[in-house]
């Protein structure tokens, strides 16, 4: 009786998840126009028409905030994946019992900490010290260091989980072969759990592209093309922040905004479906 009210429980809950996940994408879907206005082209829209919706005729293009999210989100991952393979190495294959269960926790808090945190960190701290060599300290670089150190729990993790699913028999082979640790680690190991070490990554791109507090903090939040990951920008998601509350209801720079949002949500979506992929690859490969 129990086991049959619990079964029933479950299902309702995964029915309502799955429902209020589907509400949520058709809301957006039906509030989004592409192209969101007259006047304005779909690749004006998308990659070169400014962001001027009170100018005479307004302007709606995301090309710039697209620009500004790939500097930040690219930068944040290739700054935190190297440091997140090394975590992930130590954890698996040299820390003590002990480290471990310190470390393991510890990448969960660091998982959980809220943006606006490392966002005040941020600027408390990189943003003054950019001033001194930049004219400005609201850079793309500083949103993208702090995005660093938000994905890093979830790369890390995941490389660490990786790892360890290689099973022992493998490495234990490799080194009865006389070869070094590294030598076994690097063309065993390594090679059996790419797979998953990638999935971790495109999983922390997946956590950057949607992050909105820390960048909008830190970026700069000015709609304008950025030269580079030492000028402002404006990622996407700050602009959606920043611009829904002034937008009318129904008009050309509301749609254009929801449009902004179903284009970010369709990529965090399809790159989830990637990451889920690339788990079942690792999974089969390690029971193989």
């Amino acid at each position: 009786m129990i086991d049959s009210l619990l079964k029933q429980a479950s299902v309702l809950a995964l029915a309502a998840a799955v429902a209020l996940l589907a509400l949520v994408v058709g809301y957006i879907a039906s509030e989004s126009r592409l192209p969101p206005g007259e006047g304005t082209t779909l690749a004006g829209f998308l990659l070169f028409d400014r962001w001027d919706p009170t100018g005479r005729p307004p302007l709606l293009g995301i090309g710039h905030a697209w620009v500004a999210t790939l500097l930040v989100v690219g930068m944040a991952v290739a700054l935190a994946t190297p440091l997140a393979l090394a975590i992930g190495v130590f954890l698996s294959e040299v820390a003590p019992p002990a480290a471990r269960t310190v470390a393991e926790p510890t990448l969960q808090l660091l998982a959980g900490v809220p943006a606006v945190v490392y966002g005040f960190v941020g600027y408390a701290t990189l943003v003054p010290l950019m001033e001194r060599w930049l004219p400005t300290g609201e850079t793309l670089i500083c949103a993208a260091v702090i995005l660093a150190l938000m994905v890093l729990p979830y790369i890390a993790a995941t490389a660490a989980e990786s790892f360890a699913l290689v099973g022992r028999e493998l490495r234990q082979a490799g080194l009865a072969l006389g070869v070094s640790r590294w030598y076994a680690f690097s063309r065993i190991t390594l090679r059996k759990a790419a797979p998953g070490v990638l999935a971790g990554v495109i999983l922390g791109m997946g956590r950057g592209l949607g992050e909105t507090l820390a960048v909008l903090m830190l970026s700069g939040n000015s709609p304008v093309f950025p030269d580079g990951l030492t000028s402002r920008g404006q990622p996407l998601t700050a602009l959606i922040a920043t611009d829904l509350g002034e937008s009318a209801i129904q008009s050309d720079r509301y749609h254009a905004l929801f449009s902004a949002g179903l284009l970010l949500m369709v990529s965090v979506i399809a790159i989830n479906i990637l990451v889920m992929q690339l788990k079942k690859r690792i999974s089969v490969a390690a029971r193989a």
